[in-house]
Protein backbone atom coordinates (compact mmCIF):
# COMPACT_ATOMS: atom_id res chain seq x y z
CA UNK A 1 0.00 0.00 0.00
CA UNK A 2 3.00 2.63 0.03
CA UNK A 3 3.90 2.60 -2.97
CA UNK A 4 0.30 3.38 -4.08
CA UNK A 5 0.77 6.10 -2.06
CA UNK A 6 3.70 7.55 -3.62
CA UNK A 7 2.30 6.65 -6.90
CA UNK A 8 -0.31 9.44 -5.85
CA UNK A 9 2.22 12.18 -4.42
CA UNK A 10 3.84 11.88 -7.81
CA UNK A 11 0.66 12.84 -9.43
CA UNK A 12 0.11 15.57 -7.14
CA UNK A 13 3.09 17.55 -8.46
CA UNK A 14 2.70 17.12 -11.61
CA UNK A 15 -0.88 18.62 -11.62
CA UNK A 16 0.64 21.67 -9.85
CA UNK A 17 3.27 21.84 -12.28
CA UNK A 18 1.29 21.61 -15.58
CA UNK A 19 -2.33 22.65 -14.81
CA UNK A 20 -3.36 23.17 -18.58
CA UNK A 21 -3.52 19.22 -19.38
CA UNK A 22 -5.96 18.65 -17.50
CA UNK A 23 -9.52 19.34 -18.11
CA UNK A 24 -11.66 20.11 -15.10
CA UNK A 25 -13.03 16.95 -15.12
CA UNK A 26 -10.21 14.99 -15.41
CA UNK A 27 -9.32 17.13 -12.19
CA UNK A 28 -11.96 16.20 -10.98
CA UNK A 29 -11.55 12.67 -11.32
CA UNK A 30 -7.55 12.32 -10.50
CA UNK A 31 -9.05 13.81 -7.04
CA UNK A 32 -11.71 11.45 -5.90
CA UNK A 33 -8.92 8.54 -7.13
CA UNK A 34 -6.66 10.03 -4.93
CA UNK A 35 -8.99 10.65 -1.76
CA UNK A 36 -9.79 6.96 -2.14
CA UNK A 37 -6.02 6.00 -2.25
CA UNK A 38 -5.64 8.24 1.20
CA UNK A 39 -8.69 6.05 2.57
CA UNK A 40 -7.11 2.49 1.66
CA UNK A 41 -3.31 3.44 2.80
CA UNK A 42 -5.31 4.86 6.18
CA UNK A 43 -7.70 1.87 5.98
CA UNK A 44 -4.37 -0.69 6.16
CA UNK A 45 -2.96 1.25 8.67
CA UNK A 46 -5.27 1.15 11.17
CA UNK A 47 -5.85 -2.49 10.39
CA UNK A 48 -5.22 -5.28 13.32
CA UNK A 49 -2.79 -7.47 12.51
CA UNK A 50 -4.11 -10.55 11.06
CA UNK A 51 -4.94 -13.73 13.68
CA UNK A 52 -2.35 -16.47 13.74
CA UNK A 53 -3.70 -19.61 12.43
CA UNK A 54 -3.47 -22.34 15.53
CA UNK A 55 -1.16 -24.79 14.78
CA UNK A 56 -2.42 -28.31 13.87
CA UNK A 57 -2.21 -30.51 16.93
CA UNK A 58 0.50 -33.60 16.47
CA UNK A 59 -0.01 -36.55 17.33
CA UNK A 60 1.81 -37.46 20.98
CA UNK A 61 2.44 -39.79 23.67
CA UNK A 62 2.56 -39.85 26.83
CA UNK A 63 2.93 -42.01 29.90
CA UNK A 64 0.69 -42.21 32.83
CA UNK A 65 1.51 -43.41 36.18
CA UNK A 66 -1.15 -42.89 39.81
CA UNK A 67 -0.38 -42.34 43.07
CA UNK A 68 -2.95 -40.97 45.57
CA UNK A 69 -5.18 -40.66 42.49
CA UNK A 70 -3.77 -38.05 41.02
CA UNK A 71 -2.12 -39.42 37.74
CA UNK A 72 1.45 -38.17 37.02
CA UNK A 73 2.30 -37.41 33.12
CA UNK A 74 5.49 -37.10 31.07
CA UNK A 75 5.79 -37.05 26.93
CA UNK A 76 7.51 -39.43 25.41
CA UNK A 77 7.04 -38.88 21.61
CA UNK A 78 5.78 -37.20 18.95
CA UNK A 79 4.27 -39.72 16.54
CA UNK A 80 4.40 -38.14 12.31
CA UNK A 81 3.17 -41.13 10.60
CA UNK A 82 5.22 -43.88 11.52
CA UNK A 83 8.11 -41.40 12.11
CA UNK A 84 9.29 -41.05 16.11
CA UNK A 85 10.24 -37.56 16.79
CA UNK A 86 11.40 -36.11 19.88
CA UNK A 87 9.36 -33.06 21.41
CA UNK A 88 12.05 -31.10 22.59
CA UNK A 89 15.19 -31.24 23.70
CA UNK A 90 16.57 -31.13 27.48
CA UNK A 91 18.10 -27.07 26.48
CA UNK A 92 15.03 -25.88 24.32
CA UNK A 93 13.01 -24.29 27.64
CA UNK A 94 10.88 -21.93 25.18
CA UNK A 95 9.85 -24.98 23.23
CA UNK A 96 9.19 -27.24 26.50
CA UNK A 97 6.84 -24.34 27.51
CA UNK A 98 5.42 -23.91 24.52
CA UNK A 99 4.36 -27.87 24.28
CA UNK A 100 3.17 -27.55 27.68
CA UNK A 101 0.84 -24.30 26.81
CA UNK A 102 -0.30 -26.29 24.34
CA UNK A 103 -0.91 -30.08 24.74
CA UNK A 104 -1.02 -29.47 28.73
CA UNK A 105 -3.75 -26.45 29.31
CA UNK A 106 -5.90 -27.33 32.14
CA UNK A 107 -9.40 -29.25 30.69
CA UNK A 108 -7.65 -31.26 28.12
CA UNK A 109 -8.36 -34.91 27.92
CA UNK A 110 -6.83 -37.73 26.63
CA UNK A 111 -7.33 -41.38 26.13
CA UNK A 112 -5.81 -43.39 28.35
CA UNK A 113 -4.49 -46.97 26.89
CA UNK A 114 -3.32 -50.41 29.19
CA UNK A 115 -2.32 -53.23 27.22
CA UNK A 116 -2.55 -51.98 23.44
CA UNK A 117 -6.01 -51.16 24.42
CA UNK A 118 -8.86 -48.37 25.64
CA UNK A 119 -8.41 -47.82 28.84
CA UNK A 120 -10.28 -44.69 30.10
CA UNK A 121 -9.00 -41.30 29.77
CA UNK A 122 -7.45 -38.89 31.72
CA UNK A 123 -8.04 -34.75 31.96
CA UNK A 124 -5.26 -32.25 32.67
CA UNK A 125 -4.82 -30.11 35.87
CA UNK A 126 -1.62 -28.21 35.61
CA UNK A 127 2.59 -29.01 34.66
CA UNK A 128 5.20 -27.59 35.66
CA UNK A 129 8.83 -27.34 34.99
CA UNK A 130 11.37 -29.79 36.29
CA UNK A 131 14.98 -29.61 36.59
CA UNK A 132 15.72 -30.64 32.48
CA UNK A 133 12.04 -31.39 31.53
CA UNK A 134 8.30 -30.24 32.51
CA UNK A 135 5.36 -32.33 34.13
CA UNK A 136 2.15 -32.84 34.21
CA UNK A 137 -0.58 -33.70 36.37
CA UNK A 138 -3.68 -34.81 35.61
CA UNK A 139 -7.06 -36.37 36.84
CA UNK A 140 -7.78 -39.75 35.69
CA UNK A 141 -11.07 -41.77 35.06
CA UNK A 142 -9.71 -45.48 34.09
CA UNK A 143 -10.32 -48.83 34.21
CA UNK A 144 -6.84 -49.94 34.93
CA UNK A 145 -5.18 -50.25 38.13
CA UNK A 146 -1.94 -47.96 38.38
CA UNK A 147 0.56 -47.44 40.89
CA UNK A 148 3.99 -48.03 41.73
CA UNK A 149 5.77 -49.54 38.78
CA UNK A 150 2.37 -50.44 36.95
CA UNK A 151 2.21 -47.77 33.97
CA UNK A 152 0.04 -46.72 31.41
CA UNK A 153 0.22 -44.50 28.12
CA UNK A 154 -2.05 -42.23 26.73
CA UNK A 155 -2.47 -40.15 23.81
CA UNK A 156 -4.26 -37.64 21.67
CA UNK A 157 -4.92 -39.96 18.55
CA UNK A 158 -8.58 -41.31 18.03
CA UNK A 159 -7.00 -44.38 15.93
CA UNK A 160 -4.29 -46.23 18.49
CA UNK A 161 -5.11 -48.55 20.68
CA UNK A 162 -8.48 -49.63 19.00
CA UNK A 163 -8.08 -53.02 20.07
CA UNK A 164 -8.95 -55.01 23.11
CA UNK A 165 -5.94 -54.40 25.54
CA UNK A 166 -4.38 -57.44 26.57
CA UNK A 167 -1.93 -57.10 30.06
CA UNK A 168 -2.55 -59.19 33.49
CA UNK A 169 -0.19 -60.63 35.70
CA UNK A 170 1.32 -63.81 35.48
CA UNK A 171 -0.17 -67.32 36.49
CA UNK A 172 2.00 -69.21 39.54
CA UNK A 173 2.88 -71.60 36.65
CA UNK A 174 4.06 -68.51 34.43
CA UNK A 175 6.21 -66.66 36.90
CA UNK A 176 7.59 -69.84 37.62
CA UNK A 177 8.77 -70.62 34.44
CA UNK A 178 10.00 -67.06 33.69
CA UNK A 179 11.95 -67.19 36.91
CA UNK A 180 13.63 -70.62 35.73
CA UNK A 181 14.55 -68.92 32.64
CA UNK A 182 15.83 -65.71 34.08
CA UNK A 183 18.46 -67.59 36.76
CA UNK A 184 19.36 -69.18 33.67
CA UNK A 185 20.19 -66.36 31.70
CA UNK A 186 22.30 -65.19 34.76
CA UNK A 187 24.05 -67.93 35.16
CA UNK A 188 24.93 -67.32 31.56
CA UNK A 189 26.40 -63.98 32.50
CA UNK A 190 28.82 -65.62 35.06
CA UNK A 191 26.59 -64.90 38.32
CA UNK A 192 28.29 -66.44 40.57
CA UNK A 193 25.64 -69.49 42.35
CA UNK A 194 25.61 -68.15 45.56
CA UNK A 195 23.94 -64.61 44.52
CA UNK A 196 21.50 -66.48 42.41
CA UNK A 197 18.96 -66.80 45.11
CA UNK A 198 19.12 -62.64 46.06
CA UNK A 199 18.12 -61.73 42.44
CA UNK A 200 14.55 -59.68 42.74
CA UNK A 201 11.79 -59.38 40.73
CA UNK A 202 10.98 -55.49 39.77
CA UNK A 203 8.38 -55.87 37.60
CA UNK A 204 7.04 -58.94 35.71
CA UNK A 205 3.53 -58.36 33.43
CA UNK A 206 1.95 -60.60 30.93
CA UNK A 207 0.78 -58.97 27.65
CA UNK A 208 -0.15 -60.00 24.18
CA UNK A 209 1.93 -58.04 21.84
CA UNK A 210 1.18 -59.39 18.48
CA UNK A 211 -2.86 -59.94 19.12
CA UNK A 212 -2.51 -63.56 18.60
CA UNK A 213 -4.01 -64.56 22.10
CA UNK A 214 -0.41 -66.05 23.54
CA UNK A 215 0.80 -63.77 26.30
CA UNK A 216 4.83 -62.14 26.33
CA UNK A 217 6.15 -61.97 29.45
CA UNK A 218 8.09 -58.73 30.26
CA UNK A 219 10.44 -58.54 33.29
CA UNK A 220 12.92 -56.91 35.31
CA UNK A 221 15.28 -57.94 37.50
CA UNK A 222 18.02 -56.51 39.88
CA UNK A 223 21.29 -58.22 42.09
CA UNK A 224 23.05 -55.99 43.80
CA UNK A 225 26.50 -58.00 45.09
CA UNK A 226 27.91 -56.87 48.73
CA UNK A 227 30.78 -55.53 46.95
CA UNK A 228 27.72 -53.22 45.27
CA UNK A 229 28.30 -54.63 41.79
CA UNK A 230 24.74 -54.34 40.36
CA UNK A 231 23.51 -56.59 37.77
CA UNK A 232 20.78 -55.68 35.77
CA UNK A 233 18.24 -57.89 33.58
CA UNK A 234 15.26 -56.76 31.32
CA UNK A 235 13.65 -59.52 29.55
CA UNK A 236 11.09 -60.15 26.93
CA UNK A 237 10.00 -63.74 26.81
CA UNK A 238 7.33 -65.73 25.13
CA UNK A 239 5.97 -69.47 26.28
CA UNK A 240 6.75 -72.47 24.37
CA UNK A 241 5.25 -75.66 25.55
CA UNK A 242 5.96 -75.78 29.79
CA UNK A 243 8.73 -73.68 29.34
CA UNK A 244 9.87 -70.03 28.59
CA UNK A 245 11.77 -68.86 25.43
CA UNK A 246 13.81 -65.52 25.26
CA UNK A 247 12.96 -63.00 22.69
CA UNK A 248 14.99 -60.64 23.93
CA UNK A 249 17.76 -60.01 27.09
CA UNK A 250 19.45 -56.76 28.28
CA UNK A 251 21.50 -57.95 30.81
CA UNK A 252 24.16 -54.78 32.81
CA UNK A 253 25.97 -55.77 34.88
CA UNK A 254 27.84 -51.96 36.02
CA UNK A 255 29.66 -50.68 39.30
CA UNK A 256 27.22 -47.81 40.27
CA UNK A 257 28.62 -44.39 41.13
CA UNK A 258 28.93 -43.39 44.75
CA UNK A 259 25.24 -41.89 44.34
CA UNK A 260 24.16 -45.34 43.86
CA UNK A 261 22.32 -44.66 40.43
CA UNK A 262 21.34 -47.59 38.88
CA UNK A 263 20.66 -48.09 34.95
CA UNK A 264 17.76 -50.44 35.22
CA UNK A 265 15.04 -50.98 32.28
CA UNK A 266 11.23 -51.13 33.58
CA UNK A 267 8.40 -51.82 31.53
CA UNK A 268 5.49 -49.31 30.99
CA UNK A 269 3.22 -50.65 28.93
CA UNK A 270 2.88 -51.57 25.20
CA UNK A 271 1.14 -49.78 21.65
CA UNK A 272 0.88 -50.41 18.22
CA UNK A 273 2.43 -47.34 16.70
CA UNK A 274 2.50 -48.21 13.12
CA UNK A 275 0.20 -50.65 12.67
CA UNK A 276 2.25 -53.89 12.18
CA UNK A 277 0.04 -55.75 14.46
CA UNK A 278 2.74 -55.98 16.66
CA UNK A 279 2.99 -53.38 19.80
CA UNK A 280 6.02 -51.34 20.11
CA UNK A 281 7.27 -52.23 23.84
CA UNK A 282 7.86 -48.57 26.31
CA UNK A 283 9.93 -48.62 29.21
CA UNK A 284 11.98 -46.20 31.52
CA UNK A 285 15.66 -46.49 31.84
CA UNK A 286 17.68 -45.27 35.05
CA UNK A 287 20.65 -43.65 34.48
CA UNK A 288 22.99 -40.91 36.39
CA UNK A 289 21.05 -38.49 38.73
CA UNK A 290 18.20 -38.97 35.90
CA UNK A 291 15.68 -40.77 33.90
CA UNK A 292 14.78 -41.69 30.56
CA UNK A 293 12.01 -43.22 28.07
CA UNK A 294 13.22 -45.86 25.41
CA UNK A 295 10.81 -47.62 23.04
CA UNK A 296 11.51 -50.95 21.60
CA UNK A 297 10.11 -52.63 18.54
CA UNK A 298 10.45 -55.88 16.52
CA UNK A 299 12.07 -55.00 13.14
CA UNK A 300 12.69 -58.35 11.40
CA UNK A 301 11.69 -60.82 14.13
CA UNK A 302 14.25 -59.03 16.53
CA UNK A 303 13.46 -56.63 19.12
CA UNK A 304 15.46 -53.54 19.08
CA UNK A 305 15.72 -50.45 20.93
CA UNK A 306 14.44 -47.57 18.54
CA UNK A 307 14.11 -44.23 20.60
CA UNK A 308 14.64 -42.65 23.48
CA UNK A 309 13.84 -39.20 25.59
CA UNK A 310 14.80 -37.62 28.78
CA UNK A 311 12.56 -37.99 31.51
CA UNK A 312 14.71 -35.47 33.63
CA UNK A 313 17.75 -35.36 35.40
CA UNK A 314 18.89 -33.25 38.29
Amino acid sequence: MAKLFRYGQRRTDSLRKTPSLFTKHQKTSLTMLLMLAFVIVAAAHGTNPPTPTPQREKTVLLTVSVESGEAAIDVVAILDGKQLRHPYTDEQKDAQKSFGNQYWSPGKKYRVTFGGGDAGTVTMKSWNEGCNNIHAQGTPDITAKLGGKVMALATNSETLGKRAGARRAPTDTERAAVLALMKNIYRQRRTPASLIAGIKVTNLTATDLDGDGQYEFIGSFALAAKNRFERDLFLIAKQQGNAMRAEFVKFQAYQPPPEQFLWSIDFVDQLDLDGDGVGEVFATAGGFDGYSYVIFKKVGGRWKEVYDQIGDAC
